[in-house]
């Protein structure tokens, strides 16, 4: 068995990336003096501490560039300051009193030769979203893996766990939009990575954050609260950015679904009766009582993690009046049901952050309702809390919003991160001019804490470049558009700025 540095050599030594993604998402395969080359390589596992960590691959700066230009994400706002090593880490988790092997991403920042950077790190946990086929996600072939090159490059740990019943982990049904779990496989993935830092030879600064996208949302704000909640778990919460996620199950989520005649994708729903079914024994005793035939009949064969949610939701298309009972669905949310109760249980809004929470929705999200960050929003800032957040993407679906918003989200962490950074902000400003701030005045925008000469640009929450410059006077009005920007200083501070 090769140990950890060999892989690492090994890797480095056959193909330095993997593929580097364009906007049509079509990958190539090339070394690192331009050659193209097609190789099967077989990686083997190095086992500590009940943890396997398998090296995937290391991409250095200029091909984790090429996937930033493809899409459309500026290197100014996310700067590529390292190359990144990819590893698969199986692990172990609880899921209703049984332990089972989970499978999750992990992203190290690394020097051209593979080896690790020599800072301690913060850590980034980055939850994914909906996915039915099992091998489509981070750890395996999912798209969403890509950007953990992206999240790493700047200088941060990052992790991201495929959930269980998901990536390597076949001998049990995704428990779907449950928070126990969910919470669970990025903790117990959290942890297992920490106790690799002797063996991948990194180290941590104590710094933890999390992020996620839609279901991801909903389990990243699931981990955030077990980090707040958890303290004696040893990784306390330094922010969350969750994203587009159901944090009101009960209120919000799955009544405004269900009134809809034609949900745009019934999966969801199928999905999460399945799972909760499996977590809770009690929501039903014949799927009958919820389907029509031939969907009660049809269904549980299809979440076997070979069909994909597009079959899934072509095979229940149709009005849901022609799918589900009569009734069945009032049923459910009927106070005191089983699966009412399930869903209240899976709410994720009623506790107090302590640490910065920023939600981000988008207007026009036809899967997952904006208003569930705006009631989570509310709640939690009438009970007292002072750091939760949200941030309006715009009119935009929920295909349209993922990539703005995740880069956004990422843009927002590393700007909070102790980074490991040949230009991290704390080697090139003093202590007291480490914010941004602005205002707005009938002016303009005035950006204030920059220096005379400095450098800045102004970014489109897509990460286009709106405007650029040089700071000729102090402080610097901006002419941002309507809407949300992004401001950067060339020391990497940032502003989001909100022009009416």
């Amino acid at each position: 068995m090769l140990s950890v540095q060999e892989q690492r050599q090994d890797v480095h030594e056959k193909a330095q990336w993997k593929h580097a993604s364009f906007s049509t998402f079509t990958f190539m395969r090339i070394d690192l003096n331009g050659v193209a080359v097609m190789l099967a390589l077989l990686f083997s596992c190095a086992s500590v501490n009940g943890q396997t960590v398998e090296l995937l691959e290391v991409r250095q700066a200029f091909q984790i560039q090429l996937l930033s230009i493809g899409l459309g994400i500026s290197n100014e706002a996310l700067p590529i300051e390292h190359a990144v090593a990819m590893y698969r880490v199986t692990y172990p988790m609880t899921y209703l009193g049984e332990s089972y092997d989970a499978t999750g991403a992990l992203f190290l920042p690394v020097d051209d030769n593979g080896n690790p950077v020599e800072c301690a790190l913060s850590t980034h946990t980055y939850m994914h979203g909906t996915v039915f086929l099992r091998d489509q996600t981070p750890s395996y072939e999912g798209f969403e893996g890509e950007l953990g090159f992206l999240m790493a490059a700047e200088g941060m740990l990052t992790m991201m766990p495929d959930y269980l019943g998901l990536g390597g982990s076949e001998d049990v049904l995704h428990p779907y939009v449950h928070a126990e779990s969910e919470a669970e496989a990025g903790m117990a993935l959290l942890s297992a990575v920490a106790s690799l830092q002797g063996e991948l030879g990194f180290g941590l600064n104590g710094e933890h954050f999390v992020s996620g996208y839609s279901q991801g949302g909903h389990a990243s704000m699931a981990m955030a609260k077990r980090m707040q909640e958890d303290p004696d778990a040893g990784f306390p919460l330094a922010g969350a950015a969750p994203m587009s996620g159901p944090y009101d199950m009960s209120g919000t989520q799955l009544p405004m679904g269900m009134a809809e005649e034609q949900y745009s994708n019934p999966a969801y729903l199928a999905y999460t009766l399945l799972a909760w079914q499996q977590t809770y024994g009690n929501l039903f005793v014949e799927l009958s009582e919820i389907f029509q035939e031939p969907y009660a009949s049809g269904l549980p064969a299809m979440f076997d993690g070979e069909t994909t949610g597009e079959m899934i939701n072509g095979y229940l298309a149709g009005p849901t009046a022609d799918i589900v009972q009569p009734g069945a669905l009032e049923g459910l949310m009927a106070e005191g049901h089983p699966f009412f109760l399930a869903a209240q249980d899976n709410d994720l809004y009623q506790w107090i952050p302590q640490s910065p929470v920023q939600m981000y929705y988008c207007t026009l999200d036809e899967q997952v309702f904006y208003e569930n960050a705006l009631v989570a929003e509310a709640w939690m800032t009438d009970n007292g809390s002072q750091a939760a957040s949200t941030v309006n993407g715009g009119a935009l679906n929920h295909g349209g919003c993922a990539i703005s918003a995740i880069f956004e989200g990422t843009v927002w962490i590393n700007g909070q991160a102790a980074l490991c950074s040949p230009t991290a902000v704390q080697s090139v400003i003093p202590e007291h001019q480490l914010q941004l701030t602005w205002r707005s005045t009938e002016a303009g925008l005035m950006v204030e804490g920059l220096r005379i000469g400095q450098a800045w640009t102004l970014f489109g929450m897509d990460g286009r470049v709106l405007r650029s410059g040089i700071t000729r006077s102090v402080p610097l009005r901006v002419d941002a558009p309507a809407g949300v920007s992004l401001f950067r200083a060339n020391d990497g501070r940032l502003a989001r700025l909100f022009q009416d």
